[in-house]
């Protein structure tokens, strides 16, 4: 990681100017991912995707103890999963005993992806144990007292009236003095399904009212930020309103988003983290990093995105036209053409710390497809870059009797109404493989075959 040069201080510079200005110094990371692999991946890559992860969030430690921070603050997801494995879990032990050593307070949230979603079913009245171990695995380590642990999450929108709304989003805030500086801390995060907006209703603490900077931790979609993959579950949405209506937080420290932003809304300053990591393509033109933030009573002294070290995205868009291009059925190699058309744009992309994306999209030939050798492609990324992803989802098939061909030697393709993709074309055939099985045992058996292609191609 390079050093910025406007951050190089020795410790007691650093001291004098957070003694002097009443400055709350601090590092935010979230969306760490810790335990994630990219399914399909063979175990040595899975293996070093991990360490990947592990190293990018030691980054983040290690420049808090670095800097001398007054805090380290995590905004949800630490980890892919609610059961990480052991390795994993010690190495945050490891990180945040360093932490605690350095005498650096610790503060976080639950994610989407480390929370369970046992906590959702409180949005029917269930009584849920938060202290359980499956709850989520940063609890052991508030047990320890190595972290202070937000564990109680929003609980949803199925409120009956305004006084159960406000209830619900009653904030345990905590309170304690940094250098002079009355400072509350407050987290609230949402689990996968909820429904509302999780600052609609929020009331301020009692305890929060002499304080000179309140923080709010936050883990949830927040409107006009989510993109992707991520959009698809916005039920739990904050929105940018709620924020320049709300007067308690005067920051707000949000994970779930995975590029960095900082952005003032009403009298809230709004710093998102963003990921250590790239996890997908969602957000390819975002550097990974981590925040270190200086913040006073009147606002920001800084705030600035320090990148890690990280895998390249790279994005190959193919419309089929061009896979089509001096292309003709008369040609008795043709079925080399389209693939090999493929490998002359894909290699140049393909290094060792490249994740790669290959998307097919536009009008081809079922012929054409059937003749494009996706296997021999996956094989060529898993060989030369760290992962190859191909999206086929936005290609579409035309019919042979839509196929024309022009003096001039090209393929030209004719409009049709109705076009199918190619997961509805692999699961056609089977389907009229099994309509053409000569017995029932054989259709039983292809009917089988069947659903594990559809689950798989559910994950592809």
């Amino acid at each position: 990681m390079e050093n910025n040069p406007e951050l190089e201080q020795t410790d007691n510079e650093l001291e004098e100017q957070k003694l002097a200005d009443g400055v709350l110094t601090l590092v935010l990371t979230a969306d760490n991912h810790l335990g994630y692999t990219t399914p399909g991946q063979p175990p040595r890559k899975r293996e070093l995707r991990k360490q990947q992860l592990r190293h990018a969030f030691q980054q983040a430690t290690d420049f808090a103890i670095g800097q001398g921070v007054d805090l380290f603050v995590q905004a949800g997801d630490l980890f892919d999963t609610i059961n990480p494995d052991e390795q994993d879990r010690s190495f945050v032990a490891e990180r945040l005993a360093q932490l605690r050593h350095a005498g650096i307070k610790t503060f976080a949230v639950g994610g989407i992806h480390d929370t369970s979603n046992e906590a959702s079913s409180a949005l029917e009245g269930a009584k849920i144990d938060y202290s359980s171990s499956t709850s989520s695995p940063q609890l052991s380590y508030a047990r320890l007292g190595a972290m202070h642990y937000f564990s109680r999450p929003f609980e949803g929108a199925k409120a009956t009236n305004l006084v159960q709304a406000q209830d619900n989003r009653q904030l345990e805030p905590v309170v304690f003095d940094v250098r002079g500086i009355q400072v509350g801390i407050c987290g609230v995060s949402v689990a996968i399904g909820q429904e509302g907006d999780p600052l609609e209703y929020l009331r301020k603490p009692d305890a929060l009212d002499d304080v000179a900077i309140a923080l709010l931790i936050l883990h949830a979609s927040i409107e006009g930020f989510t993109t992707g993959s991520s959009s698809s579950d916005i039920r739990g949405q904050v929105n940018r309103a709620t924020i320049a209506n709300q007067s308690i937080f005067r920051y707000i420290l949000a994970g779930y988003h995975h590029a960095y932003r900082h952005v003032s809304i009403g009298q809230s300053d709004l710093i998102i983290a963003g990921a250590t990591q790239h996890i997908n393509f969602d957000e390819p033109d975002d550097e990974p990093g981590f925040v270190f933030l200086g913040l006073a009573t009147d606002g920001v002294r800084w705030c600035e995105h320090i990148p890690v070290e990280s895998l390249q995205l790279r994005r190959l868009v193919i419309p089929a036209k061009e896979l089509m291009q001096n292309h003709t059925h008369d040609e008795q190699d043709d079925e080399t053409d389209i693939t090999e058309n493929i490998f002359q744009r894909l290699r140049p992309l393909c290094s060792e710390d490249a994740m790669v994306q290959l998307l097919l999209e536009g009008e081809l030939t079922r012929e054409d497809y059937h003749k494009l050798d996706l296997n021999q492609i996956r094989h060529y990324g898993e060989e030369h870059c760290f992962a190859l992803s191909v999206d086929d989802s936005a290609l579409s098939f035309l019919s042979e009797h839509e196929i024309t061909s022009s003096a001039d030697g090209h393929t030209h393709a004719m409009r049709r109404e109705e076009r199918f993709s190619p997961r509805e074309e692999l699961i056609a055939m089977a389907d009229q493989w099994i309509a053409a099985a000569p017995d029932e045992d054989e259709r039983k058996a292809l009917l089988a075959t069947k659903e594990e292609l559809v689950i798989a191609l559910r994950h592809m």
